[in-house]
């Protein structure tokens, strides 16, 4: 499978390593060149690009991913934009993360249906470990 993932923040770039550990080609997109720095040779390919612009999207190999994640966790504004960018250039499999419930509300409304909220997930899975005594710890 091939996946695009833009953010690469903390969870982003774990996502794409995680990813491209378990065998898939991983293109990565962030506007911030240390953090492309710090993952371009742990992914097939690493771009230093504004995600907010379909022009500059329009440059990537759309046509051959298989899923695009918009895993943005700074600004809202910034995740909604690049989701957008990539709906006007008609990339079907997308996956947003949504920073709050109102973010959740308004990737809804533009009919993305593949949302995550990582920090609710963590919480809720972390909890049934804690609750679970036998489990092994998360690290």
């Amino acid at each position: 499978m091939k996946y695009l993932v833009i953010g690469l923040g903390n969870f982003g770039k774990t996502l794409a390593q995680t990813l491209t550990d378990n065998g898939h080609e991983v293109i990565g997109v962030d506007s911030d060149p240390v953090r492309i720095d710090m993952i371009k040779d742990r992914i097939a390919f690493a771009y230093i690009m504004d995600a907010t612009s379909a022009a500059a999207l329009r440059s990537l190999p759309l046509a051959d991913i298989d899923y695009a994640v918009v895993a943005i966790g700074q600004s809202m504004e910034h995740s909604l934009r690049a989701v957008a960018a990539l709906k006007s250039l008609n990339v079907d499999n997308i996956y947003a993360r949504a920073l709050d419930a109102v973010h959740k509300s308004i990737l809804e409304a533009m009919n993305i249906s593949k949302i995550f909220i990582p920090e609710t997930y963590a919480a809720k899975l972390f909890a049934d470990k804690l609750n679970d005594q036998n489990a092994e710890p998360l690290l």
